[in-house]
């Protein structure tokens, strides 16, 4: 009897002793193999991939449809699933981990894959923050640990507290672990495409942008500028840049001033239609041409609807009211003389004796009474305004006794004279509007705020739009423009407060372009280039960044690196004269599709890059998944065993 040592296919080697020879140890081991695999538990690698990917739940799901079309009661086909899982797990620990944690990064895997046909939109190319991981994992880990308990709801609910807890660590140690690789592989994808990609683009292309780079805008935000009436030359991050394109020779220099230029002119002009389409009648020249207009056609209603009571002959009451009133104001009967006199070249109706009596050459009418009311009235006005408020009061006491007589007799005139009143009030609102910048901003603020009646606001809004149009047919038109975007200067305050409310974004963004184009005209074409501009004239071409610029100076290494890089470019040369011209073209122009062209790169090392931010991003989220099961796992175990020695204390 011997020991002999058989090797197996798979390259396993059994010592078998006490055999009589090798073929008689050949046979006892292969008569113990067999048993082994007769005593074998089943693979559940499907059931444990079904586990991973509904977070536990998959042995209740299989045993409630195997229990819908067998006649097997619920538990026992449940027992019978998860004592074959729980077989599987003990026999191959290592496998059935693998295939659930697999079945936990299913979804994250599919998203990947279908990320090509669908835009990249199965799959964000935005690496999760590692508080979005702790959540996430966190959430899956209580679920997972809850679904894979036994027993009734209490038993299960023990699981939960350290499941959380452990799909958080497993969660975020996974997913923290790829996000850092991700983060890593993106910033060589990123270095190589700089240094490879742009060698797809023209030199043009290149330039523009590296410059559009330092406004810190992508292309999407550039061409909504844009359409907003931006131009990518009046950002105020790129100014330098553009004004040393004007202070260079050539093409490029002319293409700059005549670009800018009318700009300012341009942009204050479609400001101030846009503040006159809200203020006043966009239709006519200016809104005080506006305001003419209308109360000329106002007054002329206004004639048309009183000369109805010219032929109506007043009340003996009305009559006696009317004489009365003429002797105590003696003023008004002064004015309508005058008036009547104008209108008619007659003598009044009426003659004021030396006894300090009235007689009437004939009966007045009830138009020619009310002349005398509005007369009064106009008198005691002027008292008021005059800081005579007594005598202004007793005048206004003999209008208002005169009006009763009036209205008793004729009710009509009531209406017609609400109208001429409303007419009044708007002449006298657009006067005030007018002088709206003038004076205490807050005095106007309060006058504009006791304003209730909506065609009195229109008028008032009317004139303070004159006011504007005629401040900005002087030398100060620049800073009416600035200081109506401050919120904090007298023409911002009235113009948010006199605007309509559904106006002001529209408004002022409208204004904000003005203000920038002058702004950013003034500084391109004023003066001559500076040291700054012959520094940022050695970084065209090259695509080296101002934050480049300064980083290599600092000695940081990654700035060195991308200087380096784009220094051994092709693109290190200065652009010649035609180059020039047409970034100049693209700086000024107005065109969102012709600019976002120039600044997207569409290159392929671009895409790839894309391509493994959105890989990377999957990857992290499968990670996660697979950590927050594993974690899940665990703690669940853990908090179960803690929690039933709790209960049974």
């Amino acid at each position: 009897m011997a020991d002999f040592q058989i090797t197996t296919p798979d390259g396993t080697t059994y010592t078998i002793r006490n055999a009589a020879n090798e073929q008689a140890a050949r046979d006892a081991l292969a008569e113990m193999m067999a048993a082994m695999l007769q005593n074998e538990p089943p693979r559940e690698r499907t059931r444990a991939a079904a586990q991973g990917l509904t977070l536990g739940a998959a042995d209740e799901l299989e045993a409630g449809l195997r229990t819908m079309y067998n006649d097997t009661p619920y538990q026992g086909t449940l027992d019978e699933i998860r004592g074959s899982l729980k077989g599987y797990q003990e026999a191959y620990p290592l496998e059935a981990l693998g295939y659930e944690v697999g079945g936990a990064v299913l979804p994250a895997a599919g998203a990947m894959l279908l990320a090509p046909f669908t835009g990249g939109t199965s799959t964000a190319a935005v690496m999760p923050t590692l508080g979005r991981l702790a959540g996430v994992s966190a959430l899956q880990g209580g679920i997972s640990a809850f679904n894979t308990g036994e027993g009734g709801f209490k038993a299960r609910a023990l699981r939960v507290p350290l499941g959380v807890a452990g799909g958080a660590v497993g969660g975020v140690a996974a997913g923290g672990a790829m996000r850092v690789a991700g983060a890593a592989i993106n910033k060589l994808t990123d270095a190589a495409r700089r240094l490879i990609g742009n060698r797809g683009s023209t030199i043009v292309e290149n330039e523009i942008q590296r410059i559009v780079r330092q406004t810190g805008k992508d292309a999407d935000q550039i061409a909504a500028d844009i359409l907003d009436g931006r131009i990518l030359a009046e950002n105020e991050t790129i100014k330098a840049i553009v004004r040393g394109y004007r202070a260079g020779s050539g093409e490029a220099s002319t293409v700059i001033m005549q670009g800018m230029t009318a700009r300012p002119a341009m942009t204050r002009a479609e400001a101030m239609r846009v503040m006159r389409s809200n203020l006043s009648d966009e239709s006519a020249p200016s809104a005080l041409q506006a305001q003419r207009r209308d109360q000329a056609a106002l007054s002329a209603r206004e004639k048309v609807a009183y000369s109805q009571f010219d032929d109506i002959p007043a009340s003996v009451q009305v009559t006696q009211e009317l004489g009365e009133a003429l002797i105590r104001v003696p003023t008004a009967a002064k004015e309508l003389e005058i008036q009547l006199r104008a209108e008619t070249g007659q003598n009044p109706f009426y003659r004021i004796l030396d006894d300090n009596s009235v007689e009437f050459t004939r009966q007045p009418t009830i138009g020619e009474a009310e002349k005398v009311r509005r007369a009064i009235g106009n008198r005691a006005t002027s008292l008021f305004n005059d800081k005579m408020g007594g005598a202004g009061q007793a005048v206004q006491d003999v209008q208002t006794s005169l009006r009763g007589s009036l209205d008793y007799a004729m009710p009509e005139l009531g209406a017609v004279r609400a109208t001429a009143a409303s007419a009044r009030a708007q002449n006298d609102a657009f006067t005030a509007g007018s002088k709206a910048l003038s004076g205490d901003v807050y005095d106007k603020l309060f006058e504009f705020g006791k304003l209730t009646d909506p065609a009195v606001i229109d008028a008032y809004r009317a004139g303070f739009m004159s006011a504007l149009e005629r401040t900005a047919a002087t030398g100060s038109r620049n800073s009416l423009i600035r200081n109506l975007t401050k919120a904090d200067a007298k023409e911002g305050m009235l113009l948010e407060a006199v605007l309509p409310p559904d106006a002001v974004d529209e408004v002022l963004n409208r204004l904000k372009v003005a203000s920038a184009s002058q702004e950013a005209t003034g500084y391109v074409m004023g003066g001559s280039p500076t040291a700054d501009m012959g520094v940022e004239a050695s970084r065209r071409g090259m695509g080296v960044s101002a934050s480049d610029a300064m980083g290599a100076l600092s000695l940081d290494p990654s700035a060195l690196t991308n200087v380096a890089s784009k220094i051994v470019s092709r693109f290190t040369r200065d652009l010649n004269d035609a180059e020039r011209a047409r970034v100049a073209r693209i700086l000024v122009s107005d065109d969102p599709e012709l600019v976002r062209r120039a600044i997207v790169d569409e290159s392929g090392m671009a895409a790839l890059q894309q391509r493994v931010q959105q890989l990377m991003a999957g990857l992290t989220r499968g990670a996660r998944g697979a950590g927050s099961n594993v974690g899940a796992s665990y703690g669940g175990d853990t908090s179960q065993e803690i929690g039933q020695g709790l209960l049974a204390q």
